[in-house]
């Protein structure tokens, strides 16, 4: 039976693209890269779209935004990831065939370990995306990670249940969450998604939103996104989430955690017979088809 490793650090970074340079970017997702490793970050992670945002430029130009996985931006982090010996996620727009995907690649010392594909594109802000339809697993020292993106765990509970039945103990969130105009509370909203998210399926959950304000094309006006980067997770003798590190405010920096996934043994009674007590063969009215309540 394969054994993994308890101890992880995990690093999130509050990251702003410089909007419409895709080398200059890069650039600094590097550097990002080299500090979050030189601390003794293990797995490092990025916002969705972090290399270009998903709409700060026209939106027939988001071809020429797109990145082949292996490609320039990926074998730029890998090397990275060979010389410190770290797991490094980023989002960026893949051209894959005739699609464009909102992707997150998982790079490690052996390369590209496995590609997210954003399964519910927020269609307001990123209509060039085509859905994703895939959960992979990605395997590292720590056992299985898996990877859903902003809109995919917010509001569709089944992208993390879907990973945390299949062994996953961190799940990593790249996230473009910006201020919508017509909602105050979206901290809140971020803080207890995620965190209703790790006690739900006892796991950690490392997130890492955009900063900074840009013009957006999708919508015709500027928007910001507000950071407040964070590891939720589970915590033995609390029954509420707990965060680990972070939140981060609204400019760029990295926050750090060094987590124990053994803990995910050693819940409260409230949470811990969660897993034993789940009955699937109710569930079919998930995946029924049924009409949606009117």
């Amino acid at each position: 039976m394969q054994t993994y490793e308890d101890i992880v650090t995990a690093a999130c970074v509050n990251f702003e693209p410089v909007v419409g340079n895709k080398a200059a970017t890069l650039e600094k997702i590097r550097d990002f890269t080299i500090q979050a490793a030189s601390r003794g970050a293990n797995i490092i992670l990025f916002p969705e779209t972090a290399l270009t945002t998903c709409s700060g430029f026209p939106l027939e130009e988001a071809p020429a935004f797109a990145e082949t996985i292996p490609g320039l931006a990926t074998d730029a982090i890998e090397k990275i990831a060979i010389q410190y010996h770290v797991y490094v996620c980023f989002g960026l727009i893949e051209r894959k065939g005739d699609n464009l995907y909102n992707a997150a690649p998982v790079i490690g010392p052996t390369g590209v370990l496995g590609v997210y594909r954003k399964v519910h594109p927020f269609k307001p802000m990123e209509p060039w995306a085509t859905p994703g339809s895939e959960y992979p697993l990605i395997e590292t020292p720590w056992g299985h990670i898996g990877v859903g993106t902003c809109y995919d765990n917010y509001c569709f509970p089944e992208v993390s249940r879907i990973y945390a039945v299949r062994g996953a103990r961190i799940l990593l969130h790249p996230t473009a969450f910006p201020e919508f105009p017509d909602a105050k509370d979206y901290r809140d909203f971020y803080k207890s998604t995620l965190g209703v998210r790790a006690i739900d399926n006892h796991m950690f959950v490392v997130s890492a939103n955009l900063c900074g304000t840009w013009y957006d094309y999708s919508v015709g006006e500027s928007v910001t996104c507000f950071g407040y980067s964070a590891i939720f997770g589970p915590k033995p003798g609390q029954q509420n989430y707990h965060i680990y590190a972070g939140p981060c405010g609204i400019e760029e920096e990295i926050v750090m955690a060094t987590l124990d996934l053994a803990s995910l043994k050693n819940l409260v009674m409230g949470t811990k017979t969660m897993f034993e007590d789940r009955r699937p063969e109710t569930y079919f009215p998930l995946v029924s088809g049924a009409a949606p309540k009117q």
